[in-house]
């Protein structure tokens, strides 16, 4: 049960950390490092041996918003582990939208779509059974 607390704004601040300036077009675009305040956990956020330092931005946001989500709820999981439920979350992520959508163009856009639904008031209320489902999975 305290997962699932943690899961809602954990989710909040995942997802709407995708937003930035110089706005990406798909998954890949704007390589750079990953930011200071969680480079340390590289090694779980990056499990299939990325370069710490080719990250595109939405994946750098992503797991920026999660990692820093989860601290700011006082989290009873340790900071590794919420590296790799960061991970983890974004990799299912991924692999749903691409299953639910034709094009990599489509996918793009409903990652966008769910990003900009948490920005509204009811944010989560709104998501879907199954988006719930993947970070409960990776939470757990």
């Amino acid at each position: 049960m305290k997962l699932r607390l943690v899961l809602i704004p954990l989710l909040l601040f995942t997802l709407t950390a995708c937003g930035s300036s110089g706005k990406p077009k798909t998954f890949f675009e704007q390589e750079g490092p990953l930011p200071e305040e969680i480079v340390n956990y590289a090694q779980q956020l990056l499990p299939n041996g990325e370069d710490p330092n080719l990250v595109p931005l939405v994946q750098r946001n992503f797991l920026e918003g999660c990692m820093i989500g989860g601290e700011n709820r006082g989290s009873s999981i340790s900071t590794k582990a919420m590296a790799s439920a960061c991970a983890c979350a974004y990799e299912d992520l991924l692999k749903y939208v691409r299953q639910v959508t034709a094009t990599e163009n489509a996918a793009f856009e409903l990652f966008d779509q769910l990003d900009k639904s948490l920005r509204e008031d009811a944010g989560y209320a709104t998501l879907g059974s199954d988006y719930k489902e993947i970070f409960d999975r990776c939470l757990s």
